[in-house]
């Protein structure tokens, strides 16, 4: 599953559009979608995560 989502920044920037991907219970993010070739900028194995709504 692939999709653009906002991710916070820093306050200077506030929200910016990152490209995610989640495979095989990984969510990684790049600056966009032709970055992933260069490279992940973070990532979470969604398996150790507890999500919950606010």
């Amino acid at each position: 599953m692939e999709e653009v989502l906002y991710k916070w920044t820093n306050y200077l920037t506030g929200w910016q559009p990152r490209w995610f991907v989640l495979d095989n219970g990984i969510l990684s993010y790049y600056d966009s979608q032709d970055d992933v070739c260069k490279g992940s900028k973070g990532s979470v194995k969604m398996a150790v995560c507890e999500i919950k709504s606010v």
